[in-house]
């Protein structure tokens, strides 16, 4: 069993499910992961489609590396900032998704400027891909939303579709993403068929 409220600390909606022993796992909901991904566009006044995400990045006071040593993402704290390690040998669309995906666990699973708590604890944590967990699925919901928010992608959509017909590479090149990706956010949201 599941309901949704709204955390009385931070504003965050969650969805509250009771577990096999009774006890009560928060996580975000993907319409809680959509709006803060608006929000975030919207407090930093950041237009779409996103142009340099490193821009961004340094916007939102973190910086970017890249490592041989990684084969897709992290981010960790430094001082009061973040930094995002990305590995040099990603394609550009690739990398924009990984930054942004990499931001959504800063964002989500960090509390930054969302839970100062949270980020107060964030000392030596550096979160980086390890399968296929809820947090990487969130996280992915995240940088979905950041690359290509709801309203944003319908309104390509409806300009780009032929009929029934839509040609998602037109969508992909518009966003500055993969195909795979923006077919995956269009059947996600609704738009498309699976």
């Amino acid at each position: 069993m599941s309901r949704a409220y709204k955390c009385d600390r931070c504003g965050a909606l969650y969805e509250s499910y009771e577990g096999e022993n009774r006890y009560d796992v928060l996580k975000p909901t993907k319409v809680m992961i959509n709006s803060l991904a608006e929000d975030i566009l919207n407090v930093y006044d950041i237009s779409v489609p996103i142009q340099n995400i490193g821009d961004i990045v340094e916007i939102l006071g973190g910086t970017i590396q890249k490592e041989t040593s990684f084969s897709d993402g992290a981010v960790e704290k430094e001082g009061d900032g973040f930094r995002i390690i990305v590995s040099p040998y990603q394609d550009e669309k690739r990398e924009r998704f990984t930054i942004a995906h990499e931001l959504g666990h800063l964002f989500l699973h960090m509390g930054y400027r969302t839970n100062k708590e949270l980020w107060a604890r964030q000392e030596n944590n550096i979160y980086h891909r390890i399968g296929s967990s809820e947090k990487e699925y969130q996280a992915n919901e995240f940088a979905a939303a950041f690359l290509m928010p709801a309203s944003e992608y319908l309104t390509v959509l409806k300009r780009i579709a032929d009929g029934n017909v839509v040609d998602t590479s037109k969508i992909a090149e518009y966003f500055n993403v993969s195909v795979e990706v923006a077919s995956n956010r269009g059947k996600f949201l609704g738009y498309l068929r699976w």
